[in-house]
């Protein structure tokens, strides 16, 4: 089911994937349920929420912390206005690492409640400004990535600026429409100006970079800078021998190298995939680097492995011939 909210869709669907055990009336009805419970069938998401074990195993941890987060708006007495990790989530922005084990919400400051097992509230004071994603209250993006970046780790928080920052250009499909800039940035910033880590932020904000296509990416950027290595061009465009021009993730123009991170979502996403098996991406991925090292390119490729590791990335990139 879909409802139109302040002229946005907002998709109600995902509330009927869920049994709450506060509905269940009879005692009979109540004892049948936890039977299934301790037989297996049904999950606890969070206390008193449950989904089908079935449903459950098949989700990836990114689709688990959003269920944690909308099964968290169904249990909640009142309304909940998500923030920080949570945000990430509701708004489909990349998190490098694991999830948290709470939700995270905003509250006032004077009555926001306390934190439990479920919730971690932050009482600094409700946003003015707000979104709604499939009809829960969220901190906006800019709010968001602020949010992060004075409560994470430097490379995580770069991976949602950028990504954020990057859906101006690219937008997703049932997500509120954003125009993100870095100016939009400065100015959350100068909003919460009164709380600590603003230095930490505008470094965040400094750095991110809209043209970062995945958090892979981001993540090696970090660690290029961490260990001092020239500046890349990013997203850039390269002509190969046969005179096709192709987008290459990294590029140093004064050693001629070509960096490209190379995750699985390439051979699994099917926005990379565009309606092609996973062997044809990897066929057309091997005539594409060809062609780049005909035309007098080196190329270098690497995964998670090694762009989590300053280390091991700067090695790498030495190797195949960064000056």
């Amino acid at each position: 089911m879909t409802d139109v909210i302040d002229g946005q869709w907002v998709n109600r669907q995902w509330r009927d994937q869920f049994l709450l055990s506060r509905d269940m009336r009879t005692p009979g009805e109540r004892q049948h349920f936890f039977t299934q419970v301790r037989r297996g069938v049904f999950v606890a998401v969070v206390r008193g929420v449950y989904v089908p074990s079935e449903r459950w195993s098949q989700m990836d941890t990114d689709e688990r912390y959003l269920m944690r987060v909308r099964a968290t708006a169904m249990w909640a007495a009142s309304e909940l206005v998500f923030s920080h990790h949570s945000a990430v989530a509701l708004w489909r922005l990349p998190w490098i690492g694991g999830w948290p084990s709470r939700v995270h919400v905003t509250s006032a400051l004077a009555r926001g409640g306390r934190s439990n097992a479920t919730l971690s509230r932050h009482t600094v004071g409700v946003p003015t400004l707000l979104e709604h994603i499939d009809g829960l209250t969220v901190t906006t993006l800019a709010r968001t990535v602020v949010d992060i970046a004075r409560t994470s780790g430097f490379a995580k928080a770069v991976a949602v600026a950028d990504a954020a920052l990057r859906r101006t250009a690219h937008p997703l499909t049932g997500l509120p429409r954003s125009w993100l800039t870095h100016d939009d940035l400065l100015t959350e910033l100068d909003v919460a100006a009164s709380r600590q880590g603003t230095a930490k932020i505008r470094a965040v904000i400094d750095f991110a970079d809209p043209n970062a296509d995945r958090p892979g990416e981001s993540l090696s950027r970090v660690n290029m800078y961490t260990m001092h290595l020239p500046a890349p061009q990013i997203q850039e465009r390269i002509t190969g021998a046969s005179g096709k021009v192709w987008l290459v993730d990294f590029f140093w123009p004064a050693c001629k190298l070509v960096g490209e991170f190379d995750g699985k979502a390439k051979y699994t996403d099917p926005v990379f995939l565009r309606g092609r098996t996973p062997e044809i991406a990897l066929l057309d991925e091997k005539a594409r680097e060809d062609d780049i090292r005909a035309a007098g390119y080196r190329l270098s490729r690497w995964g998670w492995d090694v762009a989590r590791s300053p280390i091991r990335l700067r090695d790498h990139l030495v190797a195949a011939g960064l000056r």
